[in-house]
């Protein structure tokens, strides 16, 4: 076996220690007093948040399955389950946020029979395919709201938030473009050479995909639609242990809301301070103003993160990191 440079195993180990100091900075900023209070309101209700979690957990996982095509039969759906929760909770702590979770499900596939260029196209397409069913699902939602009357055009989401999202994705899309069509001097421009060739190869790999699999492409976003779906049962049933009259709808709003103010804050590493902002601005939106339900709503969902994150680590401990160790 060729033995790591040292510097990867510098940088891995600065990133480890990175991720370690953010989760504690995020485990400080949780009120015990306020979750305890929290729970005791709830009670084992709590129960029904996990499960409506773990269910949409499942259904992002069966999304990425179907974007694996012919090689999906050759990872078993537990560990692909397994896999995308740990690389999902890496997301929330790394500086690259849901980019550095990723590129860690690539290595982590590594010791099953898939070869690399089918696990980065899978990667990319589920990462492509999960973003467009949420702005489908947030637009479709705003909508619904607007046109029955319950949605005042002037507070009809975070705006600024949409706004910053659409500039970095025509900005990142413009980038990518220039790479593609720009004919680089492979002498003058080593770098930007050698990366207009990775992506014209992922942009032949992704077309090819698309065009021999357009059945998994379908049926994976219809499980990532449903992923976000079911996902957003957490406000819903949240509120409704706490005596609110809402429906599965405002659920969705409020979470596709808050989905978009996290994106535009996604350089804030465990989204600390960024949830609660979200929290507070979508439950105002609906016209719940009740700061302390707002503080009960934003322990409660920190919690359901917390649980998932040792969750996340004992799959890693327990069965990832087995498998890496005897593959």
């Amino acid at each position: 076996m060729r033995k790591r440079p040292r510097y990867i195993k510098v940088i891995k180990a600065v990133l480890v220690v990175s991720m370690l100091v953010l989760l504690w900075q995020y485990v400080k900023v949780i009120d015990p007093q306020q979750v305890r209070a929290a729970l005791m309101k709830v009670g084992v209700g709590f129960g029904w948040v996990i499960l409506s979690t773990s269910l949409a957990y499942a259904l992002g996982t069966w999304g990425w399955w179907y974007c694996l095509g012919d090689s999906r039969t050759s990872i078993p759906k537990i560990d692909l389950f397994m896999i995308r929760h740990v690389c999902e909770t890496v997301g929330l702590f790394n500086p690259a946020s849901f980019a550095g979770g990723d590129m860690l499900k690539i290595v982590l596939l590594r010791p099953y029979s898939v070869s690399q260029p089918t696990v980065v196209t899978s990667v990319i397409i589920s990462r492509i395919l999960m973003i467009l069913s949420q702005i489908c699902l947030l637009i479709l939602a705003v909508l619904w709201f607007y046109f029955h009357g319950k949605l005042p055009i002037r507070a009809s989401l975070p705006n600024v938030s949409i706004l910053l999202i659409a500039i970095i994705c025509v900005s990142l899309g413009l980038i990518i473009y220039r790479i593609l069509v720009f004919d680089f001097h492979s002498k003058k421009y080593p770098k930007l050479a050698r990366a207009k060739a990775r992506l014209v190869q992922v942009w032949s790999e992704l077309n090819h995909f698309y065009r021999s699999h357009p059945k998994e492409v379908a049926l994976a976003f219809i499980f990532f639609t449903l992923h976000w779906v079911v996902g957003s049962l957490e406000f819903y049933i949240v509120l409704k242990l706490f005596g609110y009259d809402v429906t599965v709808l405002d659920g969705l709003l409020l979470d596709m809301g808050v989905i978009a103010v996290k994106a535009a804050g996604a350089f804030v590493p465990g989204q600390i301070g960024v949830e609660e902002l979200g929290n507070k601005i979508m439950l105002a939106l609906v016209g719940i103003s009740s700061i302390p339900l707002w503080l009960s709503v934003s322990a409660l969902r920190r919690t359901r993160q917390l649980f998932w994150i040792v969750i996340g680590a004992i799959f890693y401990s327990f069965f990832i990191y087995k498998k890496r160790l005897y593959s």
